[in-house]
């Protein structure tokens, strides 16, 4: 007998899921935000202890809510010149150390997505992941069709509705921020969130992130500097995704394994470079667990899921904005930004250009070696949310490319000029001439 009362038992069931989660979300949130703001602005003997222990208390929170906030806590280790130290360290664990779900579900995942029994595609499966991340662990395999070695990616069973869900909250908590605070409607805040929760929900299906390994390996098939994994089709579907291993070098042990970090740093920062401003296609997920190194200077990307796509249109803006920043051309940053709004309510436009020529004539007297431009790119932000100019949501992909980037070429060379590298692929984007190193900030 049908009951008649199920539908209101699925809302209310649903309507409480929702509200739980909500409380576990801003909890969490809050928590960061306090603790890592007090050690922020009292620092002293104690802040090591008490960003330890938020960092510590925001792995077990984001574990718990899973992948949204676990991207945000990889996100975040990627700063260390931004964060302290040990909540760094912490938040480290979420890269790749993720608490794996039971070889069990494992097996019957994989046998039923790919239709035959495990023995009967793998020669050898090990039980224990080599990675756990949020949306999927990692296996090392022998196919039993050619004995190669590969890594089995497989996506984490209760993924997709803890994700759906979450996309939901932020989307709702969003549009709530921006009606109470309406300055926030002006870096399109909404925007932001739905567009970091459509990536987030790419990254939940592997058959995407074939399809993204395919397109970044014919972007980068000149450079032999630039590798990304070989798939094997036969052994991959919507939750199951198989590739060559590669037994490549982390990021703390390259000067031990004979790594040239200096053509490491300079290769990772030519990728990212070129997939911003030439390809408009961007891996936005760059921390550590995702990169590893093979001598004398390879880079391998892995984990292709989360990726920011820019029209032609977004991605030459883009490089003209930064290439005009990276000049000191303050007006011209000041009307790309102007132009390309989706909202502008600017009281006194004279006043908006004056105060970004002035904040780029300052990054210039400074030097770009001694900035850090994803910290430079927040303060415009902050500039054109007061001169009421809504930024483009697509930025949001974009900052996180150069954010993640930045940080693993700061780790490595600390001199590093994210600029000074990215230039030369600038000037070829929008077809103009590199200028000679005088006219170069920091020179």
């Amino acid at each position: 007998m049908t009951d008649p009362l199920h539908p209101a038992r699925a809302r209310l069931g649903h309507g409480l899921r929702v509200g739980v989660r909500s409380v576990q979300m801003a909890t969490a949130g809050i928590l960061a935000l306090v603790v890592f703001a007090w050690t922020a602005l009292r620092p002293g003997p104690r802040e090591g202890r008490i960003s330890r222990a938020a960092g510590r208390a925001f792995v077990r929170a984001a574990t718990r809510l899973g992948a949204t906030f676990i991207k945000v806590g990889q996100i975040a280790s990627t700063r260390r010149d931004l964060l302290p130290g040990p909540a760094i360290d912490e938040l480290r664990t979420l890269q790749d150390r993720v608490p794996p779900f039971p070889f069990h579900q494992v097996r019957a995942l994989v046998e039923a997505e790919l239709g035959r029994p495990l023995d009967a595609v793998f020669a050898r499966f090990d039980p224990a992941p080599v990675a756990a991340a949020s949306v999927a662990q990692v296996h090392r395999a022998v196919l039993r069709s050619d004995g190669r070695d590969v890594a089995v990616k497989v996506r984490r069973p209760d993924v997709l509705e803890k994700a759906d869900l979450d996309r939901a909250i932020l989307i709702f908590g969003a549009r709530i921020l921006e009606r109470l605070v309406p300055t926030l409607r002006l870096i399109a805040l909404e925007g932001a969130v739905r567009e970091f929760g459509r990536a987030v929900e790419a990254q939940l299906h592997l058959a995407l992130e074939a399809e993204h390994n395919t397109r970044f390996r014919a972007n980068f098939a000149d450079d032999p500097d630039v590798v990304f994994p070989r798939l094997h089709p036969e052994a991959c579907t919507d939750a199951v995704l198989t590739m060559d291993f590669i037994a490549g070098v982390h990021e703390l042990d390259l000067e031990r394994e004979g790594v040239d970090v200096e053509r490491v740093v300079e290769a990772g920062m030519r990728a990212v470079s070129r997939m911003i401003f030439l390809h408009g296609f961007v891996h936005a997920d760059l921390h550590p667990g995702n990169l590893l190194f093979l001598p004398p200077g390879r880079v391998v990307f892995l984990d292709l899921g989360l990726v920011g796509e820019l029209t032609d249109e977004d991605r030459l803006t883009t490089a003209r904005m930064l290439f005009a920043f990276a000049t000191g051309n303050g007006a011209t940053v000041a009307r790309l930004f102007h132009e390309n709004a989706p909202h502008t309510a600017t009281p006194d436009y004279a006043r908006y250009e004056a105060e970004i020529c002035d904040f780029v004539e300052e990054v210039r007297r400074l030097g770009l070696g001694n900035v850090q431009l994803t910290v430079e790119i927040g303060r415009i932000f902050d500039i054109l949310r007061r001169h009421r100019v809504q930024a483009r949501s697509h930025m949001t992909m974009v900052n996180l490319a150069l954010m993640t980037a930045e940080g693993l070429g700061k780790r490595l060379a600390p001199d590093l000029s994210l600029a000074d590298e990215a230039l030369p692929y600038l000037a070829e984007a929008i077809g103009v001439a590199v200028p000679p190193p005088t006219a170069k900030l920091g020179s």
